[in-house]
């Protein structure tokens, strides 16, 4: 491995890992847009939320780690003429960044997994020196499910001509908010296995309290709105007020992946 996490997967990222929640969460972060805004996005990946908040924004700020999911993103905006000048894709991450304009608009869609607990006060710190007055902050991955421990089994599977690749994921607890990841890609040629890739990550838990702890400490206030039953939650400078025309909805969360 090249240390691109995302490299065995990046090409059919869309088919072996985006679950049937996905829509509702692509629909949830692109609402949230401003018309006319300027958006910051941490970890798009291959552009699934990114597309969508950018046909309502006036620029979309891309910062990806990964060259594979680079080149996916940027191989999908070069087929979307309108949207070229509108998206900039640059290499970098959370939770260390820099930038120099604020924005209206920061998001990060099945990231927070990535961002050890330790880390999420100085990065939301970051983020709030970058947010505009009224600015709004999204994310996903904000529940208390419990840590899972699942032997590994077969996710998801797809065909492109005579070829098979498939997904398989084992999840195993190393702490309270802390689990072991691996991802198993293999390819087929009809029935014969040509190859496989394994590919070994954390996932770090955030629970409710601890993020809005956090949130409150760099002068963000969580607010209420949909979706919180898929670990989604908004927030906003402590003096503005709630997102217009949003409700909160109880549930326990949903993860999908970015």
């Amino acid at each position: 491995m090249d240390g691109d996490l995302y490299g065995p997967a990046a090409a059919l990222y869309d088919q072996l890992h985006v679950g049937p929640a996905s829509p509702l969460l692509v629909e949830f972060f692109a609402e949230l847009a401003p018309e006319g805004g300027h958006a910051l996005e941490f970890g798009p990946g291959t552009g699934r939320v990114t597309l969508a908040v950018a046909e309502r924004s006036a620029s979309v700020h891309c910062l990806e780690p990964s060259p594979s999911m680079r080149t996916v993103l940027l191989t999908k905006l070069a087929a979307l003429p309108h949207l070229r000048e509108r998206v900039t894709v640059l290499d970098g991450a959370a939770p260390e960044f820099r930038l120099g304009p604020a924005f209206d608009y920061v998001y990060l869609a099945a990231v927070l997994e990535h961002i050890p607990p330790p880390a999420r006060r100085p990065f939301f710190g970051a983020v709030a020196a970058h947010l505009a007055p009224d600015g709004v902050l999204a994310m996903d991955m904000v529940d208390d499910e419990p840590v899972p421990d699942e032997p590994e089994r077969e996710i998801r599977s797809v065909r492109q001509g005579e070829c098979r690749y498939s997904r398989s994921t084992a999840v195993w607890p190393l702490g309270p908010d802390l689990a072991g990841v691996r991802h198993v890609y293999r390819t087929y040629l009809g029935e014969e296995l040509m190859a496989t890739e394994t590919v070994e990550r954390l996932h770090h838990f955030h629970r409710p309290p601890d993020v809005h702890a956090d949130l409150e400490a760099v002068g963000l206030a969580a607010v209420p709105g949909p979706l919180t039953d898929k670990g989604t939650l908004i927030a906003r400078r402590a003096h503005s007020h709630g997102v217009p025309g949003a409700a909160p909805t109880p549930g326990s969360a949903h993860r999908e992946e970015r």
